[in-house]
């Protein structure tokens, strides 16, 4: 049977594709996120995934008004990227688990959880920004998900929650002999286009932190069971935690969370965070 081996939830600013934006950090802020990158790459090199499932969102270069699916599964033979070429990002095809994603995606159709899916998806700076620090060689085959965290209506904190525990339960059934990794990435708070760009609210960053370490998932989704009361605290942007409690939902009883390095970036106007289960 398949196994969770490690989790991981980050930022996906951008601006971390690029040397010279790092360079803008103070070096503090540079040294802890390097850092907390280094701690979480070396979790999944020493876990030996066979499997990679991602959970991110989409910034309309991949879906629009036209068509905007809550969860969407990538199941071709591969996702190339960056959809939109910039911000540094390389020219990358990675291999798509097309059995496990197709398993998933059935199991979800008969278990309650209505996935849209694509044979052509390509993959977002949601996916490739992280990836560039913690799978650099993009070599480990990937079931990417995409949530819908950028344009409302959404789905609930906790309906993202629950689908990760369902992704998580789908894993564990899952008859292969394959050893899984999840990762997570968007927000912390920001907030995009103006009057407000370059806010951060550090406060509720931490106070998000602090209640996934301490296992609070109750707590962070009736607070911010309505969209627009998240909004108001953490902006636009924060709508992104959702892949973060998709991540925490997927994790097996055993696995651990804690906080790799978390910096308040004025100088790439995020909340940025970096965070891991391991057993």
């Amino acid at each position: 049977m398949a196994q969770i081996v490690a989790g991981i939830a980050c930022s996906h600013v951008p601006f971390m594709a690029s040397e010279e934006n790092w360079n803008r950090l103070r070096e503090p802020e540079r040294n802890n996120l390097r850092e907390g990158f280094a701690r979480a790459r070396q979790l999944i090199e020493e876990s030996r995934p066979d499997v990679l499932i991602t959970f991110a969102d989409d910034h309309f270069d991949r879906c629009f008004y036209d068509n905007l699916p809550a969860f969407l599964i990538g199941v071709g033979e591969e996702a190339a990227g960056p959809a939109v070429a910039g911000f540094d990002l390389p020219q990358v095809r990675v291999p798509i688990a097309g059995q496990l994603a197709r398993f998933i995606l059935r199991e979800g159709l008969e278990g309650g959880v209505d996935f849209a899916f694509s044979e052509e998806l390509a993959l977002d700076h949601a996916e490739m920004a992280p990836m560039m620090h913690l799978t650099p060689r993009w070599d480990i085959p990937m079931v990417p998900i995409v949530v819908n965290a950028f344009a409302p209506p959404m789905p609930t904190l906790k309906r993202c929650f629950d689908v990760g525990a369902f992704v998580g339960a789908c894993v564990q059934r899952w008859p292969q002999n394959q050893r899984v990794a999840v990762l997570g990435t968007g927000g912390l708070s920001h907030w995009v286009g103006p009057p407000q760009t370059g806010k951060i609210n550090e406060e509720f960053d931490r106070w998000f932190l602090e209640r996934l370490t301490a296992g609070g998932i109750a707590e962070i989704t009736e607070r911010y069971a309505r969209y627009e009361d998240l909004e108001a605290v953490a902006g636009n942007g924060g709508h992104e935690i959702r892949d973060w409690l998709a991540v925490a939902g997927a994790m097996p009883a055993q696995m651990r969370p804690r906080v790799l390095a978390y910096e308040p970036l004025k100088a790439w106007f995020t909340g940025t965070g970096i965070m891991a289960w391991s057993s």
